[in-house]
C-alpha cells in the first residue's frame, strides 16, 4: 500500500520527471494554468472550472483549469499562473504552494490563436473555500481515483479543421474533461503512477 500523497512527496516526483519547455518563440502568446490539488481521505484531489460561455473564445464552456494569458505586468509565469488563480478562483496562492511544473503544451490547429502554455502544480491545503468569478461557471473537485478509473475515459468526437476527429476523454459527473486539459492531467497521472510503480 502507498502512503497518503504529501507535498514533499508530489514535488519529488515532479522534480525527478522534469518537464519539457517549448520556446516562448514558437507561440504568439504565453498562458499559463494551475493543476490545484488537495489532500483528501488519503487520496488527492483535482480543481476543475467550467468556464462560462463567451462567443468567440475557443474554450468557451469547456472543463479547464485556472489560468490565462500572460501579462506585461506578470514578472514570470508562476506570477501569472499566481494571479489567474487568484482571480478566477479566489485562492491566493503563495510561491511556496507551486510545487513544480509540467510539459509546455504549444496546440497547433487553426481552430485556435498561436499559443503557448505553461503548467504548473500547486497544493492548496487550507480552509479556504473557492470563489470564482464571471469567468467560470463553476468548479469541481475530482478525486484522484476518478481521473485514473478506466471506466470513466471515454472520447470526444470534433470537427477540426473541416475533418471530424476523436479526442480522449475523462468522464466525471456529467462533466467531460478533454482537449488540453485531458493533455495536462494525463501529463500529471503518468508522472505520479510511473513513480509510484517503480
Amino acid at each position: 500500500m502507498n502512503p497518503p500523497w504529501k507535498a514533499d512527496r508530489v514535488a519529488r516526483r515532479l522534480a525527478a520527471a522534469g518537464h519539457t519547455l517549448v520556446s516562448p518563440e514558437a507561440a504568439d502568446r504565453h498562458a499559463a494554468v494551475t493543476l490545484i490539488i488537495r489532500p483528501r481521505r488519503g487520496d488527492l484531489e483535482l480543481l476543475f472550472v467550467r468556464r462560462a460561455k463567451v462567443p468567440g473564445d475557443p474554450w468557451s464552456g469547456h472543463m479547464a483549469l485556472p489560468g490565462g494569458h500572460r501579462d506585461g505586468a506578470d514578472a514570470d509565469l508562476l506570477e501569472t499562473a499566481r494571479r489567474e488563480t487568484r482571480e478566477e478562483v479566489g485562492l491566493d496562492l503563495p510561491r511556496r504552494a507551486f510545487l513544480g511544473r509540467l510539459d509546455d503544451l504549444h496546440p497547433v490547429t487553426r481552430r485556435i490563436p498561436s499559443i503557448l502554455i505553461s503548467p504548473f502544480v500547486a497544493w492548496h491545503d487550507r480552509d479556504i473555500g473557492v470563489a470564482t468569478n464571471d469567468e467560470v461557471q463553476y468548479h469541481v473537485w475530482v478525486p484522484l481515483g476518478a481521473l485514473r478509473d478506466p471506466a470513466r475515459r471515454s472520447e470526444v468526437r470534433f470537427a477540426d479543421g473541416g475533418r471530424e476527429r476523436m479526442y480522449p476523454s475523462i468522464l466525471f459527473e456529467g462533466d467531460t474533461i478533454w482537449g488540453l486539459t485531458h493533455r495536462v492531467v494525463m501529463n500529471f497521472l503518468d508522472i505520479l503512477t510511473e513513480r509510484v510503480n517503480r
